[in-house]
């Protein structure tokens, strides 16, 4: 009896020795397809990315290591094989920025911009693509009356920064000797921003714009204003020299004296001295004659 238990008890051990010895041999294989499964996860999702991104993606990865010419291909031919993808807009975007920033040839990337502008008339693109265009049109080529409708354009179409178009319309008509009209769109820009950021440097432009146009005491008013709500601002220095140079030009040559004398960190402390002396010699020859 002892016997038979004895085999019995050894073929049940077998039999467990087997199950498990045939449990181990699957482990291997299945471990084996889990890592090839996880490797190939990566490369299954890059193939379901459509052909525009992958472009796309593999031009940003070019841009990053500096390769401009081989990212800006890429870039390229997102818009000419791709035109309706959601991409296109962006990649003729940047393919403009390389044009204007890498390679500094602004003609060609005018060009790309106004290309974005006609193709995706009201894309989220567009709108940077219109101020580099102005950018480029007013600073490199100097044509500010086209400036100015590009500008007019984008202050037409947009809810943010209109005060800062405002000040470039300005800026442009200024530049075109249009001192008049410089003017009153910097008061419409203030009619509008009586806030804006550039509150100092409107009122100092607009100074300088109403004594362009002789009516020194509206520039006296805007200087004084600047002064006075803008005492440290770099802005409201220069306005005290030209109220000193507005006194001395009126004669009144000790008030003239006494604001130049109190001017500090003055840009060019050189001609401030010589102002100084030479008032001092006027005031002297004056005294004399009397």
């Amino acid at each position: 009896m002892k016997l038979q238990r004895l085999k019995k008890q050894l073929k049940i051990k077998q039999r467990q020795t087997a199950r498990k010895n045939k449990a181990s041999r699957w482990i291997l294989p299945v471990l084996l397809l889990l890592l090839i499964a996880a490797a190939a996860v990566p490369v299954y999702q890059q193939l379901q990315k459509t052909a525009p991104e992958r472009l796309f993606d593999k031009a940003l990865e070019l841009e990053s290591r500096g390769k401009i010419d081989a990212a800006q291909e890429k870039f390229r031919s997102i818009f000419t094989s791709y035109p309706q993808s959601d991409l296109a807009p962006v990649a003729l975007l940047r393919s403009g920025k390389i044009w204007h920033y890498d390679k500094r040839q602004e003609q060609r990337a005018l060009l790309e911009y106004l290309q974005l502008e006609h193709d995706y008339s009201g894309h989220s693109e567009v709108r940077e693509a219109q101020l580099s265009a102005a950018k480029i049109i007013k600073h490199s080529l100097r044509d500010y009356s086209r400036a100015i409708g590009f500008y007019q354009r984008l202050l037409d179409q947009s809810t943010v920064d209109r005060d800062q178009l405002y000040y470039e319309i300005a800026d442009c008509y200024f530049r075109l000797d249009n001192y008049s009209q410089a003017r009153i769109e910097l008061e419409t820009l203030l009619e509008e921003y009586p806030q804006t950021s550039l509150l100092a440097d409107v009122l100092y432009r607009k100074g300088s714009l109403l004594l362009l146009e002789n009516k020194l005491e509206a520039a006296r008013q805007d200087w004084q204003q600047l002064i006075e709500q803008f005492p440290e601002n770099k802005q409201s220095i220069q306005a005290r020299f030209n109220l000193a140079q507005l006194l001395e030009e009126g004669e009144r040559l000790q008030e003239a004296l006494k604001m130049y004398q109190e001017l500090q960190d003055f840009p060019r402390p050189a001609l401030l001295q010589e102002k100084i002396e030479h008032l001092k010699k006027r005031i002297a020859a004056k005294k004399k004659a009397i």
